[in-house]
Formats: structure tokens, C-alpha cells, sequence
């Protein structure tokens, strides 16, 4: 695994350019998107295998003699079969872990946690102290991971030696809902593998202190055929990148990988480099170049202060083939949008909100770009629009590259909130929901008529306290939902880091809603 981290001047005197919003269709040629099908729904609690903390494989893997998270993950001796569930029941299991038991199509293997309990994996002191290793390795094809945490407890974080934490080494995968933490990369896949899905899931103070930048992403990702989907994943306060989609030369490729939804913030805010460093919230692109890429409904933001590149599209100069970036949600750092060298790259419904730069396009040769109705909050005389290391007025950028005809500018931010609410793809009743709260209210009104039923028992916690106590709570009674806004105070990283991440609140923050009922 390589871990490299890598005109004419005229007057204007309007501040607000608008003019008509007619997409541009761009047709490429690219690789069909391919939804995974969802699993099957697994069967009630009290059936299935069941493993505990303090399971052994002499045990029956029935609820009352559970059996050891080591024994079932290499197939209970023959038992566990394709289309089997087994439970995580509450408690720590420690240590490394290798599983090998694999599903079939159609019939995958279930490991979840327990409902209503807490599963934790701790994998501290399971690797070495001069390399990091890998702590969770998946080698069974068709198998579905999902809703318990995986942590690093050691207080040695050290440099460059804190474990990996999830490393998928099979086909025909998911991990959904799952909490990743405090450790080295929270998720890896290596590139070989097709048809493997990350939904849902939490990853956040993962990563190390390096001599140069903070090391370690949210999730590192490529793959050679594809599909490769992450969505409604979020990531925030690693020490390298929220999601990296990067490889070189010998590493595999960056082919049909799809991110939707996701949300990642403040990525390094722990470093020692945290305004400074190059780690960004999202990229998509390495050595290797991205085809088929698919970039859409992504939410980022970085505190003030915090952060140099928000979104990059391209990793440097280095050559690509195609990508569809769409109804992207970008806020803060020094460059909002970096964009690289493209073949075709089709780029509408964004909106990018910064105080310095909005759009870097480092790609002097633009004819296979489409650049349609998106959307700019910052001043539209301001230098602000980079092309070529040279940096332009909005209109004077539009003139130089050709792009942004159908863009709009304005030098006023939003008057009200921007709230997103994603439904879960898998846990009815679930949902994430991300605040922009540009007025800074105190409290927020949130429609959740589309996640929960009127009656249902809810609670909503902030994703940076995810095991404190619910920031509201209740009988949903239809329509909107008051969840206030003044924050809290983000989980400082296990083993220390050289600078603590800074409070969101009022003017950002990311909830979880789950039915209780």
C-alpha cells in the first residue's frame, strides 16, 4: 500500500452576473453505473449465530453460548453458511482480526451488531510499534458488515505506525452504518476487487502526526473494473484526507468509483498543518487516471481559518479520463475547487462558498469541459477564479477559459439555513442530516417527514457526539423537527494530536436521526 499524499481586462460593474440556467447535457462515454442490489433483510434478533466478547468455539454459537468473534469469522468450523446472519453481541473484542468465511450471490453473510448493544472492535497493541499493519482484514467474498465500531484504544499514536483499521480483500462487499475511529486509514480497498459498497458509516481522529502533514485518511480507495460506491459516508477531523480516490502506477486504477452524498469537514484540523496542509476534504484522481468517475451530492466544509483544498478533482497535473461532478455543496478553505487535467469533465449544479479562492483549474486545455449553472457566493470583483496561475475577476475568468456562461455569482451569502437530509439506504427510520446555518440561529427546523412515520420514537445525535446524549428527542408528530444549534465540543482524538479540532457550532454540524420505536 503507497500512501503518497499528495482578456483582456475590462471594467465591470455589476456584482451579481446572472444569467440563463440552461444545462448543458454533456454525453460521454463511460461505464454504466451499477447499484449494488441492497442485502436481504436479516432474520429477528434471537435467530441466527451469535458471538461475545467472552464466546469460545467449543460454545453452540446459539444466544446463550455464544461463540468468539475469531471462531465465527473463520466459518465456526463449517457452520456459518451462505445467507446466515451473525450477531455481535455488546462488549470489547480485541485484538487483529483475519475473516475468511464467504457468502454467495444472493445469499450474503451478515455480521451485525447486536440491536439495541454495543459491539466494539479494539484492535490496540495488535500490531507492531515500528509498522502500522492491518487490523480488520475481509477476505470472504459476499458478506455485509455493518452497525458495529472498530476503535484504536493504544495512547501511543505515534508516527506512522497507528494499525489500519478496515481493509477490504474480496469482491462483492458492503459496510454499512459503521463507526471507525482513532485509527491508522479507517478504510482501504485494494483495487482488484469489484462490487463493493461503503454506506452510511462514521470515520473520524484517524490518522497520525507525519513530519510534514498529518498521515491517514477517512478512506483511501481505487479499483480496477468497478463498481466502487461510498455514500452518505461521513468523515471529519482525520489527520490526512476525509476521502482520498488515488493510486499510482503499480496500485491498481481509479475506474466506475462513485461518490454520493458523502459529507467530509475540517480533514488535518489536528495536524500541526492545519491551516496549511494539502489534505483535502474530498479528491478524486492520483497517478493513475480516474475514468468513469461519478462526484455527486457531496457536502463539505471547513471551519474558518482551517484548511487549503476543499474539493480536487485531479490530483496535480497528472492526466485523467472522465468525471461527472454534480450538485456538490463545497464551504471554506483557501481553494473551494481545485480541478485538474481532464479529458471530459461535466461540472453543473455545484455551489462553492469561500472567502478567498472559489475555482483553480490547472488544466490549460479545457475543450472537453461543460460547465453549467453553477453557483459562487464571493464577491465577483474579487480575484478569486485561478486559471493558468493567473487569477481573475468572475467575468474576466469567464472570458479566459470559455466556461461559467450559465454560473452565477453573488457577493451576498444565504439569508437562511441549507439543510440536507439524506435517508439511509438500509435502516428505515435513519437518516443524516447536515446544517449550514448561515443565519447562525440558535435552533433549526428540520422536515424529517420523509425518514419518520408520525408517532415513532426518535432521537437525533450530533456525529461528534455519537455516544453522549441525544440533542433532542421524541414522538414525531409530522413535518419539521427543532434540533438546536449551539454544538459541541469534538471527540478529542485517543493518544493526543498536536492541535484540537475546533467547535462547529452554531455555523455547521452534522446529526444523526434514529427511530427508537
Amino acid at each position: 500500500m503507497n500512501f503518497r499524499h499528495k482578456l483582456t481586462q475590462r471594467l465591470v460593474s455589476m456584482c451579481v452576473v446572472a444569467l440563463s440556467l440552461i444545462l448543458i447535457a454533456c454525453v460521454v462515454d463511460r461505464p454504466t453505473a451499477i447499484t449494488p442490489p441492497p442485502p436481504p433483510p436479516p432474520p429477528g434478533p434471537t435467530s441466527g449465530w451469535h458471538v461475545a466478547p467472552t464466546g469460545s468455539s467449543s460454545a453452540t454459537g446459539m444466544v446463550d453460548q455464544p461463540w468468539s468473534l475469531a471462531f465465527a469469522l473463520s466459518g465456526a468450523g463449517g457452520r456459518i453458511q451462505p445467507g446466515d446472519t451473525v450477531w455481535l453481541h455488546g462488549g470489547t473484542y480485541s485484538g487483529a482480526f483475519v475473516e475468511t468465511v464467504a457468502g454467495s450471490a444472493g445469499k450474503p453473510i451478515l455480521f451485525r451488531q447486536y440491536p439495541g448493544e454495543r459491539a466494539i472492535i479494539d484492535v490496540a497493541y495488535s500490531t507492531s510499534t515500528t509498522s502500522r499493519g492491518d487490523a480488520f482484514i475481509v477476505k470472504g467474498a459476499w458478506t455485509v458488515w455493518w452497525g458495529f465500531e472498530m476503535t484504536n484504544s493504544d495512547p501511543n499514536r505515534g508516527t506512522n505506525t497507528r494499525a489500519n483499521m478496515i481493509i477490504n480483500d474480496a469482491p462483492n462487499t458492503k459496510y454499512i452504518n459503521l463507526i471507525v475511529h482513532d485509527g491508522g486509514i479507517g478504510w482501504y480497498t485494494y483495487a482488484q476487487f469489484a462490487n463493493v459498497e461503503v454506506n452510511g458509516s462514521i470515520f473520524y481522529d484517524n490518522g497520525w502526526q507525519g513530519p510534514v502533514q498529518g498521515g491517514g485518511h477517512g478512506l483511501y480507495l481505487k479499483n480496477d473494473a468497478g463498481p466502487l460506491l461510498i455514500k452518505d459516508n461521513i468523515m471529519f477531523n482525520n489527520f490526512g484526507y476525509g476521502i482520498q480516490v488515488y493510486s499510482e502506477p503499480g496500485d491498481g486504477a481509479l475506474v466506475n468509483i462513485t461518490l454520493d452524498g458523502n459529507v467530509s469537514f475540517n480533514s488535518s484540523s489536528v495536524s500541526t498543518q492545519y491551516n496549511t496542509s494539502g489534505n483535502a476534504n474530498l479528491l478524486m484522481g492520483g497517478v493513475q487516471p480516474v475514468q468513469g468517475g461519478r462526484f455527486t451530492n457531496n457536502m463539505t466544509y471547513f471551519s474558518p481559518g482551517y484548511g487549503v483544498y476543499n474539493m480536487v478533482m485531479g490530483f496535480d497535473t497528472y492526466s485523467n479520463a472522465d468525471v461527472a461532478m454534480t450538485n456538490n455543496y463545497a464551504v471554506g478553505g483557501t481553494y473551494v475547487l481545485t480541478v485538474g487535467s481532464w479529458n471530459r469533465l461535466s461540472a453543473s449544479g455545484n455551489q462553492l462558498f469561500g472567502t478567498d479562492h472559489i475555482v483553480m483549474l490547472r488544466d490549460s486545455l479545457l475543450t472537453g469541459f461543460t460547465w453549467s449553472a453553477n453557483s459562487s457566493h464571493r464577491d465577483p470583483l474579487a480575484t478569486a477564479w485561478r486559471y493558468k496561475s493567473t487569477d481573475y475577476s468572475f467575468a474576466n475568468w469567464q472570458l479566459a477559459t470559455g466556461l461559467g456562461v450559465t454560473d452565477l455569482v453573488s457577493s451576498l451569502p444565504p439569508g437562511a439555513p441549507q439543510v440536507f437530509v439524506r435517508p439511509n439506504t438500509y435502516e428505515p427510520g435513519r437518516a443524516t442530516i447536515v446544517v449550514y446555518n448561515w443565519s447562525r440561529q440558535s435552533s433549526v427546523d428540520v422536515d424529517l417527514s420523509n425518514v419518520l412515520s408520525a408517532g415513532a420514537q426518535y432521537q437525533i445525535r450530533n456525529v461528534q457526539d455519537l455516544f453522549g446524549s441525544a440533542v433532542t428527542s421524541g414522538t414525531f408528530g409530522g413535518g419539521t423537527v427543532t434540533i438546536p444549534m449551539g454544538g459541541v465540543n469534538p471527540p478529542a482524538p485517543v493518544g493526543g494530536a498536536p492541535h484540537q479540532p475546533p467547535h462547529t457550532g452554531p455555523d455547521f454540524d452534522v446529526f444523526i436521526v434514529t427511530q427508537t420505536s
